[in-house]
């Protein structure tokens, strides 16, 4: 039986119009979102006309725009370059606020780098799975080996069901394991009790259940929470794809004179 509490219906697919963007923060998932998944994590590329949009965008919310993702602070400036954004890294674990200042939860690199020898001993010498070492988090990549989705499951849970420090996320032909506490909520909660955050109605987009804690922080502080793609989710938008997210993003920047022209 579905959620009551997850949004489903048809009018969900609507984009809202914001006549407004400058009294906004914004808040956006990386992979799923503003760029396609790619087979392999290091293979997804941002295009030079999204870096222009984000840039954009951010210039019309002085600068209270944001990327919240799973992945680490320094994989997302590599790919955006040569933008350098706030960023909410590791779903939370880490985090750069808009003056460059970066926190991060304390977390045992041991448990970590040990995690990750078990994944690779138990999952063999199986060819098309990729194990992903973060700061705090490592994430199981199946995308290229769907048939081993049960196995990497089963493995994944092994590794997390004694263990109350550590929880699995399972989201798109993934699952991560990361130490517990943080989210992508709490992350969207520190940048707004900062500026330029601070009072603004927030924007948050993402396209997977790893996003779903921050769809509830935004609705609950009566902001506008996206998700891209036809799953359950507990936001109050939906686009169909990036595509169509996209276009709206272009609509919105067009439509909010900025000055950089």
């Amino acid at each position: 039986m579905a959620d009551p509490s997850i949004c489903v219906h048809h009018d969900c697919a609507m984009l809202p119009s914001i006549e407004n963007l400058s009294r906004h923060a914004v808040f956006l998932d990386f992979d799923g979102t503003l760029v396609g998944i790619a087979d392999r994590p290091n293979e997804v590329h941002a295009e030079a006309s999204m870096l222009q949009l984000l840039e954009r965008i951010s210039y019309q919310v002085d600068r209270a725009l944001a990327v919240v993702t799973g992945r680490e602070i320094a994989t997302i400036d590599r790919f955006l370059h040569p933008l350098k954004l706030p960023v909410g890294g590791v779903h939370g674990l880490e985090r750069r606020d808009s003056l460059g200042r970066l926190h991060r939860t304390q977390t045992d690199d041991t448990t970590i780098n040990a995690t990750a020898r078990a994944i690779a001993e138990a999952i063999g010498f199986e060819r098309g799975v990729a194990i992903e070492i973060k700061s705090g988090a490592v994430a199981l990549h199946f995308r290229l080996r769907p048939d081993l989705e049960r196995r990497c499951c089963e493995i994944a849970e092994g590794l997390t069901c004694n263990r109350p420090d550590l929880v699995l996320l399972r989201g798109k032909k993934v699952f991560e394991i990361k130490f517990n506490g943080e989210n992508k909520g709490t992350a969207i909660e520190a940048f707004l009790d900062e500026p330029p955050f601070t009072g603004r109605i927030p924007i948050f987009a993402g396209d997977d259940v790893t996003d779903e804690p921050g769809f509830i922080v935004v609705n609950a502080l009566g902001g506008i929470s996206i998700k891209i793609g036809p799953e359950e989710s507990a936001a109050s938008y939906r686009a169909e794809n990036i595509d169509e997210f996209r276009n709206w993003l272009d609509k919105l920047a067009l439509e909010s004179p900025t000055g950089l022209d």
